[in-house]
């Protein structure tokens, strides 16, 4: 970790509809120029994300990490039962992102998406207002994107899963289900568009339309040993949706960086070599660049 620690602040971020998630922010000594938020993984509280949250505010980046609705300190017992996509991409996103708009009026505010969260910014109405993003092993889950093994744990999770929550009332935590508690009706969405190669909400309504308006620049980053989750094709895959940008693909080989292995959530440990965090933190400022070139093309 860096030599330079910023504590971070615990806040509270109300969405529109009065649902609150839980957030933490780190004020950046150039928050202003440059801020970012993350939008994480699939039933990953943001805890997972902090080291190089506090990494890249050490670097002087505002930065805010927070929970989805119905996931991590974010969880509501009794108001969790009919989450969806839906809330996670309408009210959640844009709640967080105004947040950071309201503490910073920084110039370039960018998204930072961990898998799942590469879907989620394409259909929320912030894809319209991002002025950059990265994406960390951001793929889609159909199945024959995959090979070996990783094929058939997608389709144990697509088979089971759905009977488990039938039986449970929603997936129990443990070794052959996820590690974390997940929204029942997000898992459920998460399945059909797995299985049908369709992304829709939650009415059945196709929103791939909806990331051609995304039209700033936008980095993909593939981990070479992230085949089980994050296989090269499927991150391609996700990123010909975004048809309204050129997409930059990077990849990232643990071996460059003395490692034996990253995989899916490896990036973000604390003991991964500062080097493999400037490197990404160097793809982060690239998108900076750019989209001041497309900003004064418009001018």
């Amino acid at each position: 970790m860096p030599s330079q620690r910023l504590r971070e602040e615990n806040i509270t971020i109300v969405a529109m509809d009065g649902r609150q998630l839980s957030a933490r922010w780190w004020l950046g000594a150039k928050a202003s120029e440059h801020s970012v938020v993350f939008l994480p993984a699939l039933a990953a509280p943001q805890i997972y994300l902090r080291w190089f949250a506090a990494y890249l505010a050490t670097q002087g980046w505002g930065v805010l990490t927070f929970d989805y609705r119905g996931i991590g300190a974010s969880k509501d017992v009794q108001g969790d039962s009919s989450v969806t996509f839906d809330d996670w991409v309408n009210l959640d996103i844009p709640a967080v992102v105004a947040e950071v708009k309201q503490r910073t009026r920084t110039k370039f505010l960018g998204v930072i998406a961990h898998s799942i969260g590469g879907h989620l910014l394409g259909q929320s109405p912030v894809r319209q207002c991002i002025d950059g993003a990265l994406f960390i092993s951001a793929q889609r889950g159909i199945p024959k994107l995959f090979k070996g093994m990783a094929r058939l744990r997608i389709h144990y999770a697509y088979v089971f899963f759905p009977l488990f929550i039938r039986i449970f009332g929603e997936l129990p935590v443990s070794k052959y289900t996820l590690p974390q508690q997940c929204p029942s009706q997000v898992l459920l969405q998460w399945i059909k568009w797995g299985r049908t190669g369709v992304l829709t909400d939650a009415n059945g309504v196709n929103v791939e339309p909806r990331f051609a308006d995304y039209k700033n620049p936008l980095t993909t980053i593939t981990i070479s040993d992230d085949d089980d989750y994050a296989s090269a094709v499927s991150v391609e895959a996700l990123a010909r949706l975004y048809v309204g940008t050129t997409v930059h693909h990077q990849l990232i080989t643990p071996q460059d960086y003395g490692l034996e292995s990253i995989g899916h959530f490896g990036f973000f440990n604390r003991r991964v070599p500062l080097m493999l965090w400037s490197q990404v933190e160097e793809w982060l400022k690239h998108l900076i660049v750019e989209a001041n070139l497309t900003k004064s093309k418009l001018i």
